[in-house]
């Protein structure tokens, strides 16, 4: 049996479109879903091939010519909210040329699999984490191909869909096969952060165990690999595939302090000489902790600020203070270690002056990047629940039945607009990065013609997208 995973070139709904411009310059980010799929399909000995259109800059008919000589039995996709129909113009295309059945999974598919389905280039559809179905899945596929006892699981039969929307956890995820790095160009990899090569990116727990209103990481029950097994990986990668650079997508790394301290002790013993990022909270840190991250080759942590009014903070469920920023993010700095500040903008609450406020705080601080964004709210969030009894409906179900319905969201509880809002997004980027300081920093630091590129292409997306309509 052999399966043809397919990453497309990255489109977004336009919702995102403020972040446009760092999506098209922060270079390529391993499509670890599908390299985790991969891993689950190899241990059931499944043939794997896993194409990256983004990051190898394939065209389709060099996919296809690809796909075609791999010879596959189906193909597979990964489904996420914000690129739905993008990525389902893509399987229409490739199911057209090459007739074969199209399996598909991802964030997305644990939301709406009902609306999914009623597209019917989707013939199998995972619901929720693919360790527990995708293996029964597998095996059903090569021997009789009823699908019937299979939860978490959508198909096809007689014409009918079938869905079971179960929502299957694996307790143990130091039991999971580590993602099937051997089958990309690990070497096509970086991002703005990057400072080595190769790079990759990993994970070291699923969920979240905080509450963010605008967060959907509170669903997946909060699981932790332990730190033996995380950096048992991070040897590996080290050894067979050659990275020297990593960044932890879990939601908030430092989670658990304890465990953070085992891992950077361990990285130290193993003498694995590695650069690698982090994202955190400032409320799930002490100097402990920030000490050991730098000794143990961290060299840039992502924090999670969103605002400087503590009222919208608040109605975050943030539970952090201002002040408590300033004192971490100092810290941080001074012992060597660069900082990115995240920040949303438009929240319930929010008015011209809590921004500007917010713009004015992401300046004082001694932050080396940021990312500001405009609220867009998600799926399975508390924010959303609030939009949808406020007039919006639900809004991602009915996109992601029609196109047609795509369309920007308007700010509900605010006293600005959403256009002035992205306006202002637009203007902090331009009033953060165009600093002589922030200048001087990224020119000192730059060590290639590519990187240079790189950074002159996000240069020139923050000055389009900087002009206020």
């Amino acid at each position: 049996m052999k399966i043809s995973l397919i990453f497309t070139a990255n489109e977004l709904n336009p919702n995102f479109s403020e972040l446009s411009f760092r999506d098209e310059s922060i270079g390529f980010i391993p499509p670890l879903s599908l390299m985790h799929v991969a891993a689950i399909l190899e241990k059931e000995g499944v043939e794997v091939q896993l194409l990256d259109m983004d990051a190898e800059r394939l065209g389709y008919a060099q996919a296809l010519e690809k796909i075609r000589s791999f010879s596959p039995d189906l193909l597979g996709f990964t489904l996420t909210t914000y690129s739905f129909h993008p990525v389902l113009r893509w399987i229409k295309k490739f199911k057209q040329d090459s007739g074969l059945p199209i399996i598909a999974g991802g964030a997305h598919a644990a939301l709406y699999p009902q609306e999914i389905m009623s597209h019917p280039e989707i013939d199998f559809l995972i619901i929720g984490e693919a360790e527990i179905p995708l293996p029964e899945f597998v095996r059903a596929f090569r021997k009789d191909r009823n699908y019937d006892a299979i939860k978490s699981m959508g198909y096809r039969k007689n014409g009918q869909v079938m869905i079971d929307q179960t929502r299957q956890f694996v307790k143990d995820i130091d039991s999971l096969p580590s993602p099937a790095r051997h089958l990309v160009k690990n070497e096509l990899y970086a991002n703005i952060l990057t400072r080595k090569k190769n790079f990759t990116a990993m994970l070291s727990a699923r969920g979240c165990p905080y509450r963010c209103a605008f967060c959907d990481q509170k669903t997946p029950p909060y699981r932790m690999r332990s730190a033996k097994n995380f950096v048992d990986e991070i040897k590996n990668n080290y050894e067979k595939f050659g990275v020297r650079e990593f960044d932890v997508y879990d939601s908030t790394f430092t989670a658990n302090r304890k465990r953070v301290v085992e891992i950077c002790e361990m990285i130290k013993k193993e003498r694995l000489d590695v650069g690698w990022t982090v994202r955190s909270r400032v409320d799930s840190v002490n100097e402990n902790v920030l000490d050991a991250l730098k000794s143990a080759g961290c060299h840039t942590i992502m924090y999670g600020v969103e605002s400087s009014d503590p009222e919208i903070l608040k109605r975050m469920h943030k539970d952090i203070s201002p002040q408590r920023v300033r004192e971490v993010i100092s810290y941080t700095k001074k012992i060597g270690i660069d900082t990115l500040g995240f920040f949303m903008l438009g929240f319930p609450g929010e008015t011209r002056q809590t921004v500007e406020n917010t713009i004015q705080f992401s300046l004082d601080l001694p932050l080396d990047y940021v990312q500001f964004t405009v609220l867009v709210p998600f799926p399975d969030t508390e924010i959303y629940e609030y939009y949808r009894t406020n007039g919006l409906g639900d809004y991602w179900s009915q996109y992601t039945i029609d196109p047609q319905k795509e369309r920007k969201i308007d700010l509900i509880g605010t006293e600005i607009s959403r256009e002035d809002v992205a306006n202002y997004v637009s203007l902090a980027y331009r009033k953060f990065y165009f600093r002589p300081r922030i200048i001087w920093k990224r020119a000192g630091k730059l060590r290639s013609l590519s990187e240079f590129k790189r950074l002159a292409r996000g240069a020139f997306g923050i000055l389009r997208n900087s002009v206020v309509k």
